[in-house]
């Protein structure tokens, strides 16, 4: 039963109360040629996918009895889920964790989430160890993020930390972090100049390369390299 019209969309009323109902039509989606939606004469049953309508059989004279009609929201939720992981996934490379809090968020259930990760893990769809090199190598050589700041934010995404750590080691193998340093307060140097104090403009320049991720052993490297430049 309705409510009286608040503004806000109105939610169809639960067909599953009135069930079982025998499916008398199917009909093509305007908007969408690849669902079909089910009657009971001018009764409106439920909106499925032409998958599911193959896989479950569902044609004029089945009867949709309560166990089918929660089978048709189950695989059509567990549909859902899948296409909205692609979409993620064609966007950028996420983790299994990241998906998850993602999908969480939207509503869907955590059970039918696993399953659809379970999937997607084995197709090969989902590695958190790859995810983790490309991240990491992201925001070492683009972002110019220090060891800490990747780790930290790999964790954040659900990643061990032997896999977000391994990942670092590797994304940062190769470059030379202390001129990394050095150049991030090159380019900054007006802004560390305008601190009068010799003392404030070195604690300054440690602060900014800290927040940045990097340790204490290179910065102070970083430091020591330019600090006739700086006056420090």
């Amino acid at each position: 039963m309705y409510k009286k019209w608040d503004g806000k969309p109105r939610e169809k009323p639960d067909i599953s109360e009135k069930l079982p109902l025998k499916i008398t039509s199917v009909s093509t989606q305007k908007r969408r040629k690849d669902r079909f939606s089910l009657f009971h004469d001018n009764t409106f049953l439920v909106g499925v996918s032409s998958q599911t309508l193959i896989d479950l059989s569902l044609k004029k004279g089945v009867e949709l009895t309560p166990f089918l009609f929660e089978k048709i929201l189950e695989i059509e939720e567990y549909q859902k889920i899948k296409d909205t992981f692609y979409d993620y996934l064609s966007r950028r490379d996420h983790g299994s964790f990241e998906l998850k809090q993602k999908a969480l968020k939207k509503g869907y259930p955590a059970n039918i989430i696993d399953d659809v990760l379970d999937e997607f893990d084995q197709k090969g769809l989902l590695n958190d160890e790859s995810f983790a090199k490309k991240f990491a190598a992201d925001k070492a050589e683009f972002k110019n993020w220090g060891p800490i700041k990747i780790i930290a934010a790999l964790r954040k995404k659900g990643v061990s930390k032997r896999v977000a750590e391994k990942a670092v080691r590797t994304a940062t193998n190769d470059l030379d972090q202390v001129q990394i340093c050095v150049d991030l307060l090159t380019k900054r140097k007006r802004h560390f100049f305008r601190e009068t104090d010799t003392l404030k403009r070195k604690q300054k320049m440690y602060r900014y390369l800290a927040g940045k991720g990097f340790t204490a052993p290179i910065i102070t490297k970083a430091i020591d390299t330019i600090k006739n430049d700086f006056d420090v």
